[in-house]
């Protein structure tokens, strides 16, 4: 998945915090191994989708959790705990939702949403 942002369809929600000690939510059965290249490439589109709707300075770092749920027609939706770090460098916890059909276009993904944890 190349993410080329130019055609991203994003569908973010209003900043939420999130406990620390996040679990997925019921229906996310598949623990995705999270030092896969997919799955950190999912974990950056994640940040810079938000970075760029949001205009803030995040920085993916990493992602230490992932689950996964068919979410129909091919597609999966990706439940994540991601570290980024802002521009002066403090790193900060991040649970993202990401729509998508592996082997896709990243044109075709949605952020869904994108909050802070506590």
């Amino acid at each position: 998945m190349v993410v080329t942002l130019a055609a991203v369809t994003a569908l973010l929600v209003a900043p939420a915090v999130v406990a620390a000690t996040a679990t997925p939510p019921a229906g996310y059965t598949t623990a995705e191994d999270v030092s896969s290249d997919f799955i950190k490439q999912v974990g950056k589109f994640a940040v810079t989708v938000y970075k760029l709707a949001r205009g803030v300075s995040l920085y993916y770092v990493s992602t230490s959790q992932c689950w996964s749920k068919p979410a129909g027609g091919g597609a999966d939706d990706y439940w994540m705990v991601l570290t980024a770090t802002n521009g002066a460098g403090a790193a900060g916890s991040y649970v993202a939702t990401v729509w998508g059909i592996p082997g896709s276009e990243s044109k075709t993904w949605k952020l869904l949403s994108f909050n802070a944890t506590s």
